[in-house]
């Protein structure tokens, strides 16, 4: 009897896309979650200073993009293909163990919610139950003052639900749409939220713009420059395709602004959003004729809540 052929197996990499979780793959490399980065629907997570990936769930299958390479992005398979030299066959040989029901799998500290679908009613509903923010243990750790946030500009911006958890409201052609819960061990998006961005209050006699990260960035930034006229937007994350439209509807009804500053934070991530953010100013039908710059912190690796705070810390430290 002769020998036995050797018949290749046919993976099923549909079922990888959909039912491995890239966050789990990732930690077996060595990429460890970034809590203060993530939210529910989108976990950031860093291998050292090497790479720094956005992972997420989308119609049911899991992708990413990495911060740091605007060619690398997709689903698990684009993940290892991007990082190895192996062959499909042998993608296909490694993911097959872990669909293994035996598996263990690490056990991450951000909570993910897969999948979220937009429920408007809902989200209007709970944003009627919150309130003016008036417990400032956890803003006040980052430097952010009742004053500030009682201030005209912030005002309403910054609310809290019944748990005490601070609540930056989104909002979409006039209406609530996404609600961004933070304190000291939670970051999330609602159930139900679609995110948009995150504004502070804007007045007729205003004339910038300024973008930032996140709420806590934006509010940080004013501590720290006290500027007049100044209209804050916050991503709340990386910058969607999205958002960019958002924005160049937003800079539509803006007709006075005439100077747009981009405060993202100084690490690749800010880099990027700053790119794209600058690439939606200059891709709109109608061309944007105001001014536009970045001013990032000094230190690489901060954010301008860094900088609050440390300005904090030497003030009552004299």
């Amino acid at each position: 009897m002769g020998p036995k052929s050797s018949v290749p197996i046919h993976y099923d990499f549909r079922d990888f896309k959909r039912h491995i979780d890239l966050t789990h793959y990732a930690t077996s490399l060595g990429y460890k979650v970034d809590s203060r980065k993530s939210t529910t629907h989108a976990i950031v997570m860093s291998l050292d200073k090497a790479d720094k990936i956005i992972i997420s769930k989308k119609d049911g299958i899991w992708v990413y993009f990495s911060v740091y390479e605007d060619g690398d992005h997709g689903t698990i398979i684009d993940f290892i293909k991007n990082r190895t030299d192996k062959s499909v066959y042998t993608i296909g040989q490694e993911l097959q163990s872990w669909l293994a029901p035996e598996k263990i799998l690490p056990d991450l500290s951000v909570s993910k919610s897969h999948e979220s679908v937009y429920d408007p009613e809902r989200l209007h509903h709970l944003f009627n139950q919150c309130t003016e923010v008036n417990h400032y243990s956890y803003l006040s750790m980052r430097g952010l003052t009742p004053s500030l946030l009682q201030s005209p500009r912030f005002s309403g911006r910054v609310l809290q639900d019944h748990f005490r958890n601070v609540v930056f409201p989104h909002f979409k052609e006039g209406r609530v749409c996404g609600l961004e819960l933070k304190n000291e061990h939670l970051h999330l998006f609602i159930r139900g939220s679609e995110k948009t961005f995150w504004r502070s209050n804007y007045f007729k006699d205003d004339t910038t713009l300024l973008i930032a990260e996140s709420p806590i960035d934006a509010m940080s930034y004013q501590a720290l420059h006290n500027l007049t006229q100044s209209f804050y937007l916050a991503t709340c994350g990386g910058f969607s395709r999205k958002q960019q439209v958002w924005l160049q509807r937003l800079i539509k009804q803006l007709p006075n602004i005439s100077a747009t500053i981009i405060i993202t934070d100084q690490d690749h991530g800010g880099d990027r959003i700053a790119h794209q953010v600058a690439r939606a100013f200059k891709d709109m039908s109608n061309p944007y004729k105001g001014t536009i710059k970045r001013h990032s912190p000094e230190q690489r690796g901060d954010d301008w809540n860094d900088v609050l705070k440390q300005q904090v810390c030497s003030l009552t430290s004299k």
